[in-house]
Parts: C-alpha cells; structure tokens; sequence
C-alpha cells in the first residue's frame, strides 16, 4: 500500500483549516501556497472533502472554506476513505485461509486502528508543541 498525494494534501489541506480559527474562510488559493499543493489538484480534493463533509465552502471574493466539523472529530481514517474510497493491504479475491493473509488482516487492523486514533486536532497540537508556541483560550 502507497499513501498517494492525495491522501496527503487532502489531510494538509484540512490541517491547515484546522490551524484557523473556527469559522475562518480560507481560500484555496492560500491553502494550495502555504502547504504546497498544486491548486488545480487541490481544487479537485476539495470537492471530494466537501462531499464527505468535513468543509464547507462559500464563493465570491470574501468566500473560502471552512471546517464544517470540529477538528476532534476528523480522523485520517475519515480522510483516507473519503479521498481513496477505502483501505486494504491484499486482494480480497485471494484465499482468505492463507497464512500470509491472516498476518495482512492483522497488519491492516492495526494499521486501521491507528488512523482511527490521530484526529486533525492531534496533528495541530503536534504542530504547536513543535513550534513550542502557547496557545490560550478565552
């Protein structure tokens, strides 16, 4: 299994909403300049995480896109299947009693659990304990 550029720039755009205030509107644009995304391939990322529901988007000069779910509640198991349709670590036409694909089954729960564990919300508090910066809340 490849993590393809999609999944990425799918979880760098929503964590770069993330790193806004709530209800902030970011346009595309900003968001494809400052995680490096190519905007033509973002745009169409954008569309996909929209119609899964994790952002909403407004248009016209003092439009953009905003989470439309709490960054706590967005997992990258929630991004993965959103922009890639699902995840599986072999073919499900193969034997299902094979040795090797019992230790694949269990790989991929682990693994699955694991997406299932990090939220947006993780990835920002990551960032801002690496940036050592305090954030307040009033």
């Amino acid at each position: 299994m490849k993590i393809t550029a999609r999944v990425t720039y799918a979880i760098l755009a929503l964590f770069e909403l993330a790193l806004h205030p709530p209800e902030t509107r970011v346009q595309a644009r900003e968001i494809a300049q400052r995680q490096q995304i190519p905007l033509r391939f973002l745009e169409q990322i954008m569309i996909q995480l929209r119609k899964a529901r994790f952002v909403r988007s407004t248009r016209g000069a003092a439009g953009g896109y905003v989470l439309d779910k709490p960054p706590a509640q967005i997992t990258l198991k929630d991004v993965v299947e959103a922009v890639e349709g699902g995840i599986s670590f072999f073919d499900p036409k193969l034997n299902p009693n094979s040795s090797i694909l019992k230790i694949w089954s269990e790989i991929e729960g682990e693994f699955l659990e694991k997406l299932r564990s990090i939220t947006l919300q993780d990835l920002v508090r990551r960032k801002f304990q690496e940036d050592k910066v305090i954030v307040y809340h009033i």
